[in-house]
């Protein structure tokens, strides 16, 4: 886990965040490395990529292809996924979104394992985390209160891949 904060389970970076490392010779160049987000999900529209088959609407409503990352065809800056989005641990109202480098939890706490579960928010306080995981991977720096309009535009974001049923 290192720097990150939680376990499995959590809305936190070690309750979801794992490495992902590929083998292919003459495609993957050996030793390459990338800071693009993927899911599982994203597996689906890989190897629907891959095989030069066109998914239908309804099959893999989070799936994005990754393919253009794995060979190398792929800016760095530009993302290959839309906002990432999970309900966080077992609790039903708390969920989080990932853009870029920045992650949205909707809720004060894990949500899952670690304690604190969930917490309260104090009069005046935050009622949510934000951070910006390239400065700060361990989330130690809950950015809620100083980036207004950054947690708003992704609450926003969040309500309305939320409303369609998908992100794709």
């Amino acid at each position: 886990m290192g720097v990150l904060r939680g376990m499995k389970g959590d809305a936190w970076e070690a309750g979801h965040r794992m490495p992902f490392i590929a083998r292919w010779p003459e495609k993957v160049q050996a030793g390459s490395t990338s800071a693009h987000t993927i899911c599982f999900t994203d597996f689906l529209a890989t190897f629907a990529e891959l095989m030069g088959a066109e998914l239908p609407a309804d099959a893999g409503p989070d799936s994005f292809s990754f393919l253009p990352v794995l060979i190398g065809k792929s800016e760095a800056e530009q993302a290959v996924r839309a906002p990432f989005v999970m309900r966080a641990g077992s609790l039903p109202s708390m969920y989080l979104i990932r853009s870029g480098a920045w992650k949205l939890i909707t809720e004060l706490g894990s949500g899952g394992f670690s304690k604190p579960k969930r917490i309260k928010p104090e009069p005046g306080g935050p009622t949510g985390q934000l951070y910006n995981l390239a400065d700060d991977p361990g989330e130690t720096k809950n950015l809620y209160a100083r980036f207004p309009e950054r947690v708003q535009k992704m609450k926003l974001e969040l309500q309305r891949i939320k409303d369609a049923g998908r992100s794709r």
